[in-house]
């Protein structure tokens, strides 16, 4: 049985979220749905739908104690490619048992759930 169920997001870094976003509703006539903001982490993220799924503009706005930098640092582009599964841990597990290396600092809470980053393999970097 496959371990991913659908397809739910693309994270996208940005520098300044204001921007980003004026630049989406000029250019493409996006809406945002939401913005949220995480003070404590120092993240801004806003939300677009998009078809099934949704696009993320995500502004950190410093460093997140206890997690890789490349995961925060600016200006990166596409950080993510988001799946939902049906069991978090049983994926979690299958998958580091079939050699992926989780990120430093993950699994972690996110915007909308449990979430887990793996460094890139060879055949998918």
């Amino acid at each position: 049985m496959a371990i991913l169920k659908k397809f739910d997001h693309i994270g996208v870094v940005v520098e300044d979220l204001r921007e980003a976003m004026d630049e989406l509703s000029n250019f493409f006539d996006l809406e945002c749905q939401e913005v949220m903001e995480i003070k404590d982490a120092g993240i801004r993220i806003a939300f677009y739908p998009l078809g099934s799924g949704q696009m993320e503009l995500i502004e950190f706005q410093k460093p997140i104690e206890g997690v890789d930098p490349i995961v925060t640092r600016p200006g990166a582009g596409v950080q993510h490619v988001a799946f939902q599964v049906d069991d978090f841990q049983q994926a979690l597990k299958t998958l580091t048992a079939k050699g992926l290396k989780l990120v430093k600092g993950f699994p972690r809470s996110g915007a909308h759930g449990q979430v887990a980053f793996f460094y890139p393999t060879e055949g998918l970097n």
